[in-house]
């Protein structure tokens, strides 16, 4: 008998778990077709990144298959790989390649008037506030910060209560005999 036997079907056991998780989603393509459409369009890992707001090291993650996009991020990065393939796939070139009217390679001087691709849409960033400006102190400043003031000050006191016990006790008592 395994342990299989006694497990219940819904459960899927971890080995199970890591293999879904290593492959690719519904409509994203391979990771090594989406790492070829970037390179093909002169793309950066880092371009990528700031697009999806993401670091350049989770756009590789997603390229070698190690992650992939969750969420709305998975969307945007489907439509944008699906851009790239279908621009690719209409025109039969890449940036690299431009075409004249016709459907003819373009001339070597037609490549160098084309404007470049669009950049992909970047996803907008939360924005922090800027740091308020520091604070100017007037005057001379005193090097003792007041809680070590205050300390000093309660154990002058101390000391000083404690002197004047002890001269009222000299002062008070009978001399010994």
């Amino acid at each position: 008998m395994t342990v299989d036997q006694f497990l219940p079907r819904q459960i899927a056991r971890p080995a199970d778990r890591t293999s879904a998780r290593r492959a690719p989603g519904p409509g994203l393509p391979e990771p090594g077709e989406r790492r070829r459409l970037r390179e093909q369009w002169g793309l950066t890992t880092r371009q990528v990144a700031v697009a999806f707001g993401v670091t350049p090291a989770t756009v590789r993650s997603w390229e070698c298959g190690r992650t992939a996009p969750r969420g709305v991020r998975r969307e945007a990065y489907r439509r944008f790989l699906a851009g790239l393939a279908q621009h690719t796939a209409a025109t039969g070139t890449t940036p690299q390649e431009p075409q004249a009217a016709g459907g003819r390679p373009a001339a070597p001087a037609a490549a160098e008037a084309a404007p470049p691709p669009a950049a992909p849409r970047t996803v907008p960033r939360k924005t922090v506030p800027p740091a308020p400006p520091p604070v100017r102190v007037v005057g001379p400043v005193d090097p003792v910060p007041p809680g070590r003031a205050r300390r000093l000050r309660v154990l002058g006191a101390a000391a000083c209560a404690g002197s004047l016990a002890a001269l009222w006790v000299v002062l008070t008592c009978p001399p010994p005999l």
